[in-house]
């Protein structure tokens, strides 16, 4: 087997990360298509979560707590959608990183413990820094029909 084949295998693995990350998105237990829920999550998040990101959320989430469920719920189903299909790959995989470190925050837990949260963060700094959009991906299709588009 070739350099190139070997590369190619490789790829898939990429591709594979991203779509387990997309589906684990898709059926994640943080917004279920329920804005309402985040308010259970507040209140654990202001028991459990670090003491520096108790003020930001009593602050600022805490009073716009239906927005924000909203916007949680939206954002999942993006990273979800997106991810699976690989279409703007590295877009989605940073509001995963932007969401599954809020989560962590919220949580309290350790960023060098074992956990979901810390797994995820893993996978999609690897997503986010390969072309796992451009294999098996709606990504690959636009960036060989608009090779000058950098999103891609």
């Amino acid at each position: 087997m070739n350099g190139t084949e070997q590369d190619a295998k490789r790829q898939w693995l990429f591709a594979l990360a991203r779509i387990y990350l997309g589906v684990s998105f898709f059926f994640s237990d943080h917004g279920n298509a329920r804005p309402d829920e985040l308010g259970g999550f507040l209140k654990f998040a202001l028991r459990s979560g670090y003491s520096w990101y108790h003020s930001f959320v009593s602050a600022v989430v805490v009073p716009h707590a239906a927005t924000f469920g909203t916007l949680v719920v939206v954002a999942e189903l993006y990273v979800a959608v997106a991810l699976i299909l690989g279409l703007t790959t590295r877009l989605a995989t940073c509001v995963a990183l932007f969401l599954v470190v809020n989560y962590l925050c919220a949580k309290g837990a350790a960023p060098w413990g074992p956990g979901i949260d810390q797994s995820d963060i893993v996978l999609a700094v690897i997503i986010l820094l390969s072309n796992a959009g451009r294999v098996f991906g709606l990504d690959g299709f636009l960036h060989r029909r608009f090779p000058k588009v950098p999103i891609w």
